[in-house]
């Protein structure tokens, strides 16, 4: 099976007080613009425990995760809600501040991959239940000869659930599924990220 594809990077931030996603705006999961490119780097547990001359206890478990997402455009309402940045309305509506007490939410991230099976297009939905931003990036240089396109990097940690919400359990960090249709596979990622009664 050959990856071709990549599309539909979805998110949704977790209401810490109802321990849920957040409710949805119109019925509708935020996603992500014109995503280029995406890296998920996992980092696992490394103990072992000798007794006897012999292995006798060892854990390679999950620990964290690293998450690099670049997008063509740096949407300000978006960035602003994953990094937890204040972004005002009315007067100067749109501008966004930056401030040493703000704490980025935790938030479920997924997206969407086009895979060739025999000759046949699959729709597989990968998905991390718990992220946090810790940078978001833009690339800026000046004009030269050549047009050059600046992209923006968005960086997360990925997390185990310490708690159970949505659907999944305790200890969840990744959860996937392929399909027939990508109508069928974006349905499934928004189920993912829309407040459940669980």
């Amino acid at each position: 099976m050959a990856r071709i594809g990549f599309k539909k990077g979805k998110f949704n931030t977790i209401d810490q007080e109802t321990n849920k996603y957040s409710a949805l705006v119109n019925s509708t999961v935020p996603k992500l613009e014109k995503v280029i490119d995406e890296k998920f780097a996992p980092e696992y547990n490394n103990a072992e425990l000798y007794a006897d001359d012999a292995l006798a206890e060892s854990d390679y478990s999950f620990k964290s995760g690293t998450l690099t997402i670049t997008v063509a455009n740096d949407d300000d309402t978006k960035e602003s809600t994953l990094m937890g940045n204040s972004i005002s309305t009315g007067t100067n509506a749109g501008e966004v501040t930056k401030n040493v007490n703000d704490s980025a939410p935790e938030f479920g991230y997924g997206h969407i991959v086009t895979k060739m099976i025999s000759g046949v297009k699959k729709y597989k939905v990968e998905f991390f239940p718990r992220c946090k931003c810790t940078n978001i990036t833009t690339d800026a240089k000046t004009r030269g000869e050549n047009i050059e396109f600046g992209t923006t990097t968005i960086e997360a940690k990925v997390y185990a659930l310490e708690t159970a919400m949505n659907g999944f359990a305790v200890g969840d960090w990744e959860k996937h599924k392929t399909f027939d249709t990508e109508a069928a596979a974006e349905t499934y990622l928004d189920t993912l990220l829309t407040p459940s009664t669980n």
